[in-house]
Protein backbone atom coordinates (compact mmCIF):
# COMPACT_ATOMS: atom_id res chain seq x y z
CA UNK A 1 0.00 0.00 0.00
CA UNK A 2 2.97 2.33 0.56
CA UNK A 3 4.76 1.50 -2.68
CA UNK A 4 4.69 4.67 -4.78
CA UNK A 5 6.84 6.52 -7.31
CA UNK A 6 5.18 9.80 -6.28
CA UNK A 7 4.77 11.56 -2.89
CA UNK A 8 2.26 9.81 -0.60
CA UNK A 9 0.14 11.26 2.22
CA UNK A 10 -2.92 10.36 4.27
CA UNK A 11 -6.33 11.53 5.41
CA UNK A 12 -6.37 12.10 9.18
CA UNK A 13 -9.71 12.88 10.82
CA UNK A 14 -8.52 11.87 14.28
CA UNK A 15 -10.88 8.88 14.26
CA UNK A 16 -9.69 5.34 14.91
CA UNK A 17 -9.49 4.25 11.26
CA UNK A 18 -7.42 7.08 9.77
CA UNK A 19 -5.31 7.34 12.94
CA UNK A 20 -4.52 3.61 12.77
CA UNK A 21 -3.47 3.90 9.13
CA UNK A 22 -1.13 6.83 9.88
CA UNK A 23 0.28 5.16 13.01
CA UNK A 24 1.38 2.13 10.97
CA UNK A 25 2.37 4.02 7.80
CA UNK A 26 4.70 6.40 9.65
CA UNK A 27 6.94 3.42 10.52
CA UNK A 28 8.07 3.51 6.89
CA UNK A 29 7.34 7.17 6.16
CA UNK A 30 8.10 9.08 9.41
CA UNK A 31 7.03 12.49 8.02
CA UNK A 32 3.96 11.35 6.12
CA UNK A 33 1.87 14.40 5.15
CA UNK A 34 -1.62 14.29 6.68
CA UNK A 35 -4.75 16.26 5.78
CA UNK A 36 -8.02 17.00 7.60
CA UNK A 37 -11.14 19.19 7.49
CA UNK A 38 -12.06 22.02 9.85
CA UNK A 39 -15.71 23.07 9.93
CA UNK A 40 -16.18 26.81 10.46
CA UNK A 41 -19.21 28.23 12.22
CA UNK A 42 -21.50 26.70 14.80
CA UNK A 43 -21.59 22.92 15.17
CA UNK A 44 -24.97 21.25 15.61
CA UNK A 45 -25.98 19.12 18.61
CA UNK A 46 -24.46 15.66 18.35
CA UNK A 47 -21.91 16.57 15.66
CA UNK A 48 -18.35 16.11 16.92
CA UNK A 49 -15.59 18.45 15.80
CA UNK A 50 -12.69 16.33 14.50
CA UNK A 51 -10.02 19.03 14.60
CA UNK A 52 -8.87 18.64 18.26
CA UNK A 53 -8.57 14.87 17.76
CA UNK A 54 -6.73 15.17 14.44
CA UNK A 55 -4.30 17.68 15.94
CA UNK A 56 -3.71 15.45 18.98
CA UNK A 57 -2.97 12.44 16.78
CA UNK A 58 -0.63 14.43 14.55
CA UNK A 59 1.22 15.73 17.61
CA UNK A 60 1.40 12.28 19.21
CA UNK A 61 2.70 10.66 16.01
CA UNK A 62 4.86 13.69 15.14
CA UNK A 63 3.53 14.03 11.59
CA UNK A 64 2.70 17.23 9.64
CA UNK A 65 -1.00 18.12 9.39
CA UNK A 66 -2.58 20.42 6.78
CA UNK A 67 -6.09 21.71 7.43
CA UNK A 68 -8.83 22.61 4.92
CA UNK A 69 -11.36 25.05 6.37
CA UNK A 70 -14.95 24.46 5.25
CA UNK A 71 -18.06 26.56 5.80
CA UNK A 72 -21.63 26.34 4.56
CA UNK A 73 -21.00 28.58 1.55
CA UNK A 74 -18.15 26.29 0.45
CA UNK A 75 -20.47 23.29 0.51
CA UNK A 76 -23.19 25.12 -1.45
CA UNK A 77 -20.73 26.25 -4.14
CA UNK A 78 -19.41 22.72 -4.58
CA UNK A 79 -22.62 20.64 -4.47
CA UNK A 80 -23.36 21.08 -8.19
CA UNK A 81 -19.78 20.11 -9.06
CA UNK A 82 -20.11 17.15 -6.68
CA UNK A 83 -23.23 15.82 -8.41
CA UNK A 84 -21.65 16.31 -11.85
CA UNK A 85 -18.43 14.54 -10.85
CA UNK A 86 -20.23 11.64 -9.15
CA UNK A 87 -22.47 11.24 -12.22
CA UNK A 88 -25.33 10.33 -9.89
CA UNK A 89 -27.37 12.19 -7.22
CA UNK A 90 -25.43 10.88 -4.23
CA UNK A 91 -26.32 13.29 -1.41
CA UNK A 92 -23.38 13.20 0.99
CA UNK A 93 -21.33 16.30 1.86
CA UNK A 94 -18.42 14.00 2.78
CA UNK A 95 -17.83 13.84 -0.98
CA UNK A 96 -16.92 17.52 -0.96
CA UNK A 97 -14.55 16.99 1.96
CA UNK A 98 -12.70 14.38 -0.10
CA UNK A 99 -12.51 16.77 -3.06
CA UNK A 100 -11.19 19.70 -1.03
CA UNK A 101 -8.60 17.59 0.79
CA UNK A 102 -7.48 16.02 -2.49
CA UNK A 103 -7.11 19.45 -4.11
CA UNK A 104 -4.95 20.68 -1.23
CA UNK A 105 -2.86 17.51 -1.30
CA UNK A 106 -2.29 17.88 -5.04
CA UNK A 107 -1.28 21.53 -4.60
CA UNK A 108 1.36 20.33 -2.15
CA UNK A 109 2.62 17.72 -4.60
CA UNK A 110 0.95 14.72 -2.93
CA UNK A 111 -0.53 12.42 -5.59
CA UNK A 112 -1.46 9.40 -3.42
CA UNK A 113 -3.49 9.48 -0.19
CA UNK A 114 -4.17 6.67 2.26
CA UNK A 115 -7.71 6.48 3.65
CA UNK A 116 -9.32 4.70 6.60
CA UNK A 117 -12.36 3.96 4.43
CA UNK A 118 -13.70 0.45 5.07
CA UNK A 119 -12.68 0.11 8.71
CA UNK A 120 -16.26 0.45 9.94
CA UNK A 121 -17.61 -1.92 7.28
CA UNK A 122 -15.05 -4.65 7.98
CA UNK A 123 -14.59 -4.43 11.76
CA UNK A 124 -18.15 -3.33 12.72
CA UNK A 125 -17.85 0.34 13.59
CA UNK A 126 -21.27 1.89 12.98
CA UNK A 127 -23.81 2.76 15.67
CA UNK A 128 -26.30 0.40 14.04
CA UNK A 129 -23.96 -2.49 14.88
CA UNK A 130 -24.17 -1.56 18.56
CA UNK A 131 -27.95 -1.16 18.33
CA UNK A 132 -28.12 -4.64 16.84
CA UNK A 133 -26.36 -6.05 19.90
CA UNK A 134 -28.99 -4.53 22.20
CA UNK A 135 -31.97 -5.86 20.22
CA UNK A 136 -31.97 -9.02 22.33
CA UNK A 137 -33.12 -6.90 25.28
CA UNK A 138 -36.50 -6.25 23.66
CA UNK A 139 -37.05 -8.40 20.56
CA UNK A 140 -38.62 -11.17 22.70
CA UNK A 141 -41.56 -8.87 23.45
CA UNK A 142 -44.86 -9.45 21.63
CA UNK A 143 -45.34 -7.46 18.43
CA UNK A 144 -48.02 -5.25 20.01
CA UNK A 145 -45.55 -4.13 22.69
CA UNK A 146 -42.85 -3.46 20.09
CA UNK A 147 -45.28 -1.33 18.09
CA UNK A 148 -46.05 0.66 21.25
CA UNK A 149 -42.31 1.23 21.85
CA UNK A 150 -41.95 2.42 18.25
CA UNK A 151 -44.81 4.88 18.70
CA UNK A 152 -43.48 6.21 22.02
CA UNK A 153 -39.89 6.70 20.84
CA UNK A 154 -41.18 8.07 17.52
CA UNK A 155 -42.62 11.03 19.41
CA UNK A 156 -39.32 11.96 21.07
CA UNK A 157 -37.92 15.38 20.16
CA UNK A 158 -35.65 15.39 17.10
CA UNK A 159 -33.80 18.41 18.49
CA UNK A 160 -31.77 16.24 20.88
CA UNK A 161 -29.25 13.87 19.29
CA UNK A 162 -29.73 11.24 22.00
CA UNK A 163 -33.48 11.22 21.36
CA UNK A 164 -32.81 10.99 17.59
CA UNK A 165 -30.74 7.87 18.19
CA UNK A 166 -33.48 6.32 20.33
CA UNK A 167 -36.00 7.07 17.59
CA UNK A 168 -33.75 5.44 15.01
CA UNK A 169 -32.92 2.40 17.15
CA UNK A 170 -36.59 1.58 17.74
CA UNK A 171 -38.03 2.79 14.42
CA UNK A 172 -38.17 -0.76 13.06
CA UNK A 173 -38.46 -2.70 16.32
CA UNK A 174 -41.63 -4.53 15.23
CA UNK A 175 -40.29 -5.53 11.80
CA UNK A 176 -39.24 -9.07 10.97
CA UNK A 177 -35.51 -9.91 10.95
CA UNK A 178 -34.39 -8.97 7.41
CA UNK A 179 -36.77 -6.01 7.16
CA UNK A 180 -35.41 -4.75 10.47
CA UNK A 181 -31.80 -5.01 9.26
CA UNK A 182 -32.54 -3.06 6.09
CA UNK A 183 -34.46 -0.45 8.09
CA UNK A 184 -31.20 0.58 9.77
CA UNK A 185 -30.12 2.04 6.42
CA UNK A 186 -33.29 4.07 5.88
CA UNK A 187 -33.50 7.82 6.53
CA UNK A 188 -37.16 8.20 5.68
CA UNK A 189 -40.24 5.99 5.87
CA UNK A 190 -42.01 4.91 2.69
CA UNK A 191 -45.28 6.61 3.62
CA UNK A 192 -43.41 9.93 3.89
CA UNK A 193 -41.75 9.36 0.52
CA UNK A 194 -45.06 8.53 -1.13
CA UNK A 195 -46.46 11.90 -0.07
CA UNK A 196 -43.51 13.68 -1.69
CA UNK A 197 -44.07 12.11 -5.11
CA UNK A 198 -46.41 13.50 -7.76
CA UNK A 199 -49.32 11.22 -8.68
CA UNK A 200 -47.79 10.56 -12.09
CA UNK A 201 -44.38 9.61 -10.73
CA UNK A 202 -45.91 7.40 -8.02
CA UNK A 203 -47.85 5.57 -10.73
CA UNK A 204 -44.68 5.09 -12.80
CA UNK A 205 -42.87 3.59 -9.81
CA UNK A 206 -45.54 0.88 -9.71
CA UNK A 207 -44.87 0.01 -6.03
CA UNK A 208 -41.11 -0.32 -6.64
CA UNK A 209 -39.18 0.03 -3.37
CA UNK A 210 -35.54 0.97 -2.89
CA UNK A 211 -35.08 -1.63 -0.13
CA UNK A 212 -36.10 -4.55 -2.38
CA UNK A 213 -32.58 -5.07 -3.73
CA UNK A 214 -31.17 -5.30 -0.19
CA UNK A 215 -33.86 -7.78 0.87
CA UNK A 216 -33.11 -9.91 -2.20
CA UNK A 217 -29.42 -9.84 -1.28
CA UNK A 218 -30.17 -11.03 2.27
CA UNK A 219 -32.29 -13.86 0.91
CA UNK A 220 -29.32 -15.02 -1.18
CA UNK A 221 -27.00 -15.34 1.82
CA UNK A 222 -26.28 -18.82 3.30
CA UNK A 223 -28.29 -20.01 6.28
CA UNK A 224 -26.94 -19.70 9.80
CA UNK A 225 -25.43 -16.23 9.58
CA UNK A 226 -25.84 -13.97 12.63
CA UNK A 227 -27.64 -10.62 12.31
CA UNK A 228 -24.26 -8.85 12.61
CA UNK A 229 -22.79 -10.94 9.79
CA UNK A 230 -25.84 -10.14 7.66
CA UNK A 231 -25.68 -6.40 8.29
CA UNK A 232 -21.94 -6.42 7.52
CA UNK A 233 -22.85 -8.11 4.25
CA UNK A 234 -25.17 -5.20 3.46
CA UNK A 235 -22.48 -2.69 4.49
CA UNK A 236 -19.87 -4.23 2.20
CA UNK A 237 -22.16 -4.93 -0.76
CA UNK A 238 -24.09 -1.64 -0.77
CA UNK A 239 -23.02 1.10 1.65
CA UNK A 240 -19.27 0.64 1.11
CA UNK A 241 -19.29 -0.28 -2.58
CA UNK A 242 -22.08 1.97 -3.86
CA UNK A 243 -21.54 4.91 -1.50
CA UNK A 244 -18.24 5.41 0.33
CA UNK A 245 -15.92 3.99 -2.32
CA UNK A 246 -17.83 5.67 -5.16
CA UNK A 247 -17.43 9.18 -3.80
CA UNK A 248 -13.93 8.60 -2.44
CA UNK A 249 -12.63 7.41 -5.82
CA UNK A 250 -14.48 9.84 -8.07
CA UNK A 251 -13.88 12.98 -6.01
CA UNK A 252 -10.19 12.31 -5.40
CA UNK A 253 -9.59 11.58 -9.08
CA UNK A 254 -11.25 14.91 -9.89
CA UNK A 255 -8.16 16.45 -8.28
CA UNK A 256 -5.78 13.93 -9.86
CA UNK A 257 -5.14 12.07 -6.61
CA UNK A 258 -5.20 8.31 -6.10
CA UNK A 259 -6.74 7.13 -2.82
CA UNK A 260 -5.73 3.77 -1.37
CA UNK A 261 -7.75 1.88 1.23
CA UNK A 262 -5.54 -0.46 3.31
CA UNK A 263 -8.47 -1.74 5.39
CA UNK A 264 -9.83 -3.35 2.22
CA UNK A 265 -6.69 -5.40 1.58
CA UNK A 266 -8.02 -8.83 0.66
CA UNK A 267 -5.94 -10.67 3.27
CA UNK A 268 -7.15 -8.31 6.00
CA UNK A 269 -10.80 -8.70 4.93
CA UNK A 270 -10.40 -12.49 4.95
CA UNK A 271 -8.95 -12.35 8.46
CA UNK A 272 -11.62 -9.94 9.74
CA UNK A 273 -14.42 -12.15 8.42
CA UNK A 274 -13.22 -14.92 10.76
CA UNK A 275 -13.33 -12.78 13.91
CA UNK A 276 -16.30 -13.91 16.06
CA UNK A 277 -19.11 -11.41 16.64
CA UNK A 278 -18.28 -11.16 20.35
CA UNK A 279 -14.90 -9.62 19.49
CA UNK A 280 -16.27 -7.17 16.94
CA UNK A 281 -18.94 -5.57 19.14
CA UNK A 282 -18.38 -6.16 22.84
CA UNK A 283 -20.01 -4.57 25.86
CA UNK A 284 -21.52 -1.78 23.77
CA UNK A 285 -18.13 -1.01 22.18
CA UNK A 286 -18.03 -1.16 18.39
CA UNK A 287 -14.83 -2.28 16.58
CA UNK A 288 -13.62 -3.85 19.85
CA UNK A 289 -10.98 -6.12 18.26
CA UNK A 290 -9.43 -3.30 16.24
CA UNK A 291 -9.44 -0.98 19.24
CA UNK A 292 -7.64 -3.53 21.41
CA UNK A 293 -5.13 -4.17 18.61
CA UNK A 294 -4.32 -0.45 18.35
CA UNK A 295 -3.83 0.21 22.07
CA UNK A 296 0.00 -0.16 21.80
CA UNK A 297 0.10 2.42 19.00
CA UNK A 298 -2.39 5.18 19.88
CA UNK A 299 -3.63 7.03 23.01
CA UNK A 300 -6.80 5.58 24.52
CA UNK A 301 -8.62 8.91 24.29
CA UNK A 302 -8.24 8.66 20.50
CA UNK A 303 -9.10 4.97 20.27
CA UNK A 304 -12.22 5.32 22.42
CA UNK A 305 -13.34 8.78 21.29
CA UNK A 306 -17.02 9.40 20.33
CA UNK A 307 -18.01 8.20 16.86
CA UNK A 308 -18.14 10.98 14.27
CA UNK A 309 -19.11 10.93 10.62
CA UNK A 310 -16.88 12.39 7.90
CA UNK A 311 -19.38 14.95 6.73
CA UNK A 312 -20.84 18.30 7.71
CA UNK A 313 -23.52 19.62 10.12
CA UNK A 314 -26.19 19.41 7.42
CA UNK A 315 -29.12 19.59 9.87
CA UNK A 316 -28.01 23.02 11.03
CA UNK A 317 -26.88 24.29 7.65
CA UNK A 318 -30.11 23.46 5.82
CA UNK A 319 -32.05 25.22 8.56
CA UNK A 320 -29.91 28.36 8.59
CA UNK A 321 -26.91 28.97 6.31
CA UNK A 322 -28.22 26.94 3.34
CA UNK A 323 -31.94 27.58 3.83
CA UNK A 324 -32.27 30.04 0.93
CA UNK A 325 -30.15 27.81 -1.33
CA UNK A 326 -32.41 24.84 -0.54
CA UNK A 327 -35.59 26.79 -1.30
CA UNK A 328 -34.13 27.96 -4.60
CA UNK A 329 -33.14 24.45 -5.73
CA UNK A 330 -36.51 23.03 -4.64
CA UNK A 331 -38.63 25.99 -5.73
CA UNK A 332 -42.23 25.45 -6.81
CA UNK A 333 -41.48 26.33 -10.44
CA UNK A 334 -38.60 23.88 -10.67
CA UNK A 335 -40.53 21.01 -9.08
CA UNK A 336 -43.63 21.57 -11.24
CA UNK A 337 -41.48 21.55 -14.38
CA UNK A 338 -39.68 18.38 -13.26
CA UNK A 339 -42.81 16.45 -12.36
CA UNK A 340 -41.19 14.08 -9.85
CA UNK A 341 -41.89 15.70 -6.49
CA UNK A 342 -45.03 17.41 -5.21
CA UNK A 343 -44.11 21.09 -4.61
CA UNK A 344 -46.73 21.55 -1.88
CA UNK A 345 -45.51 18.49 0.06
CA UNK A 346 -41.84 19.47 -0.37
CA UNK A 347 -42.48 23.04 0.82
CA UNK A 348 -44.30 21.70 3.86
CA UNK A 349 -41.41 19.34 4.63
CA UNK A 350 -38.88 22.21 4.36
CA UNK A 351 -40.94 24.32 6.77
CA UNK A 352 -41.46 21.50 9.28
CA UNK A 353 -37.75 20.67 9.17
CA UNK A 354 -36.81 24.33 9.75
CA UNK A 355 -39.16 24.49 12.76
CA UNK A 356 -37.67 21.30 14.24
CA UNK A 357 -40.90 19.34 13.93
CA UNK A 358 -39.28 16.64 11.78
CA UNK A 359 -35.73 15.49 11.06
CA UNK A 360 -35.73 15.65 7.26
CA UNK A 361 -32.43 17.36 6.41
CA UNK A 362 -30.89 14.35 4.66
CA UNK A 363 -34.12 13.71 2.77
CA UNK A 364 -34.21 17.32 1.59
CA UNK A 365 -30.54 17.24 0.58
CA UNK A 366 -31.30 14.11 -1.43
CA UNK A 367 -34.19 15.86 -3.22
CA UNK A 368 -31.92 18.82 -3.99
CA UNK A 369 -29.21 16.56 -5.44
CA UNK A 370 -31.78 14.76 -7.60
CA UNK A 371 -32.96 18.10 -9.01
CA UNK A 372 -29.34 19.19 -9.62
CA UNK A 373 -28.64 15.90 -11.40
CA UNK A 374 -31.76 16.22 -13.58
CA UNK A 375 -30.86 19.79 -14.51
CA UNK A 376 -27.33 18.76 -15.53
CA UNK A 377 -27.90 15.40 -17.20
CA UNK A 378 -31.49 15.61 -18.50
CA UNK A 379 -31.80 19.34 -19.25
CA UNK A 380 -28.07 19.60 -20.16
CA UNK A 381 -27.89 22.91 -18.30
CA UNK A 382 -24.44 23.63 -16.86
Amino acid sequence: QLTSDVPLGSFLSGGLDSSSIVAIARKKIPNINCFTIKLKGKIEDGFNDDIPYAENVAKFLNVPLDIVEVEASTIAKNIEEMVWQLDEPLADPASINVLLISKLAREKGIKVLLSGCGGDDVFSGYRRHIALQYEKLWNWLPKSALISIENITGNLSINNHYFRRFRKAFSGASLDCNDRLVNYFSWVKNNTLDKLYTDKFRHELNNMRAESIMLDFLESLPDGLSPLEKILGIEQRFFLTDHNLIYTDKMSMRAGVEVRVPFLDTDLISFASQIPDKYKVRGGEAKWALKKAMEPFLPKDIIYRPKSGFGAPIRRWLTFELFDWLNDILSEDRLIARGIFNPVAVKELIEENAKGKVDASYTLLSLACIEIWCKRFIDNVI
